[in-house]
């Protein structure tokens, strides 16, 4: 029986992305009250899209376990979608899943990114369809975001 050792920043880690969702959802539930109508028969709560690098790897679904036991906790206040890649180097599937989030209309975009360039055009698209995009774990890289005249938080 092998056991997995839990660091202080493993366990952090985890914290940190439940905590980081919650405030986006507090964040778009205050900005985004005007924003846009609620597609008939959905909740008024904020969707939030949590889109991971790769979940075949075991620190990115234990962040995305994290986010789902915060979610479990809190689902009165936001509605919680959670995917990610299989493939860290599938830049196009990632890519794929933002449109995905854009057209099913989610109010914020939490992003793991798996390039630090590649997605940031995509990203900019997002934000321009109103969607609040935060970055986390994988920095978007400054002078792309820079040239694309936009500023993604990155936490």
């Amino acid at each position: 029986m092998t056991m997995r050792r839990i660091t202080p920043s493993y366990r952090s880690g985890t914290a940190l992305v439940g905590l980081m969702i919650l405030l986006v959802a507090m964040a778009v539930g205050v900005i985004g009250c005007a924003k846009r109508e609620a597609p008939s028969g959905s909740s008024d709560r904020p969707r939030v899209a949590l889109i991971m690098k790769s979940l075949a790897n075991e620190f990115f679904t234990t962040m995305a376990e994290g986010a789902r036991r915060h979610h479990g906790q809190h689902a009165d206040e936001y509605d919680l979608i959670v995917n990610g890649i299989k493939d860290e180097r599938d830049l196009a599937r990632q890519s794929a899943l933002v449109e995905e989030m854009m057209a099913s209309r989610v109010d914020a975009i939490v992003i793991a990114p798996a390039d630090s360039k590649a997605l940031a055009p995509v990203l900019k698209r997002a934000q321009q369809a109103g969607i609040v995009v935060i970055n986390i774990d994988n920095k978007l890289d400054e002078s792309v975001l820079k040239d694309l005249g936009i500023q993604i938080p990155f936490v």
